[in-house]
């Protein structure tokens, strides 16, 4: 299998990424995106006052000609549940592919997800649409904490890699 580190491919910087929480609708989570030699560690504060709970950090992120059939995740929790969402388009609002995933405290994860893995998702409901994910036309990437998992959160990302057809 062809692979390589996303995160080293695109160079992802502190700049490309950018923090979307409940403060978009009145609520009081806070969260960022600290850039590391070697991972990118989402980490903040979720609250579920003035009904708030939910934080999410997201990047320009293209798969474009990668030859993608599945995407390995490497991550270190906390314990929580978070959510790795797809975007097809450069849309702030719009749905986003979603997977949910459990990390155990402190332990390095790897995540194999295919397109098949993913719900299309529209603020936290499950989204309709004839179409299907296709790893080629993702166009964003983020990574979101929700679901009432009120107080500090940490999810370190080590790796974000193309698997595909050499």
């Amino acid at each position: 299998m062809a692979s390589s580190s996303v995160l080293a491919d695109t160079k992802l910087t502190l700049l490309d990424w950018f923090v979307v929480n409940d403060t978009v609708m009145g609520g009081l989570s806070e969260s960022r995106l600290v850039v590391g030699a070697h991972s990118v560690e989402f980490k903040g504060d979720v609250s579920l006052r003035n009904n708030g709970g939910f934080a999410s950090v997201r990047a320009p992120f293209n798969l474009e000609n990668k030859n993608a059939e599945q995407l390995s995740v490497v991550v270190k929790g906390d314990g929580k549940q978070y959510q790795l969402r797809l975007r097809v388009d450069q849309y702030l609002d719009g749905p986003a592919f979603v997977y949910k995933f459990q990390t155990s405290v402190n332990k390095t994860q790897t995540l194999v997800v295919t397109e098949d893995d993913f719900t299309l998702m529209y603020r936290g409901r499950t989204f309709y649409a004839d179409y299907q994910l296709n790893f080629d036309d993702v166009r964003s990437l983020g990574f979101m904490i929700s679901e009432k998992q009120a107080g500090k959160f940490s999810l370190e990302v080590q790796a974000i890699t193309p698997l595909g057809r050499i």
